[in-house]
């Protein structure tokens, strides 16, 4: 075996690794009082009430540990690494998504909903927005929450092929934004505007200079993004809606498509 494949060996036994850890985590949550002073779940649990209150700069296994009244090396007969322990912390921390909606109601309300409780979510545990992204979603929460937005976008009328890719954009921007938001500081922000009047070139930047004093380059802006998540949804979902309006013109009159798709060849 090459030193390339035993890496991706290695790669794929890691992931299989952390995905056992988060459905374990899940399995343990529903036995309950059941379960031994000493599992995955008491010690994912601890690291997320440290990391709430103290951030992940605090968290190690020798903390942790210490919470718990026993050594490091103990907890690693239940969580492999750290990393291990990130991922199933986020994945418990995310939760559950907003119940689906019943059938017939709109869509767009549904993932307006589904992106206000992420952003929530994100908020109330902000060190979720530092952990590292391993793979795409794996664990049972973090699952849940995708299939929760993939299930409006279908009923978008959208393409199959079009559901995942776009999925993943929405819940990355959301991640992304709420980090901004996070991390922002407000005092820089509200001398933003002045620091860019005084540098701004308008022969180098001159859109730039023609739209200083709007939203988000005022020089009173106080660091809240969240009325730019709520344009960049609109305009997004304006554009699902345009685009699941012609998917579906597109499947209920395909001989009429083909004729145009011929014409244009033509």
């Amino acid at each position: 075996m090459t030193q390339k494949n035993r890496a991706d060996h290695a790669d794929r036994s890691d992931l299989h690794a952390v995905a056992d850890l988060l459905w374990r985590t899940s399995t343990e949550q529903a036995v309950g009082a059941s379960r031994p002073r000493l599992n995955a779940t008491l010690i994912v649990d601890t690291a997320i009430a440290l990391a709430d209150t103290q951030g992940l700069d605090v968290l190690s296994m020798q903390r942790i540990g210490a919470e718990l009244g026993c050594t490091a090396m103990a907890l690693y007969r239940h969580v492999p690494s750290k990393n291990h322990l990130l991922a199933a912390m986020t994945d418990r921390a995310v939760g559950r998504p907003p119940a689906a909606s019943p059938p017939g109601d709109p869509w767009r309300a549904e993932i307006e909903s589904w992106v206000d409780a992420l952003w929530r979510r994100y908020l109330r545990h902000p060190w979720m927005l530092q952990t590292p992204t391993l793979s795409a979603p794996v664990g049972p929460n973090e699952l849940a929450w995708f299939e929760a937005l993939l299930a409006p976008l279908q009923r978008a009328g959208l393409d199959r092929a079009e559901l995942i890719p776009l999925a993943t954009f929405v819940s990355s921007a959301v991640r992304d934004l709420a980090r901004v938001a996070t991390e922002l500081d407000p005092t820089s922000a509200a001398v933003y505007g002045e620091v860019l009047t005084r540098r701004l070139d308008p022969d180098l930047f001159p859109l730039l200079c023609s739209l200083a004093g709007e939203e988000g380059l005022d020089e009173t802006e106080d660091g809240d993004v969240t009325p730019i998540v709520s344009h960049g949804l609109q305009r997004l979902l304006d554009g699902v809606e345009a685009q699941g309006a012609r998917h579906t013109s597109r499947t209920a009159h395909p001989a009429s498509s083909t004729r145009r798709k011929e014409a244009n060849h033509g």
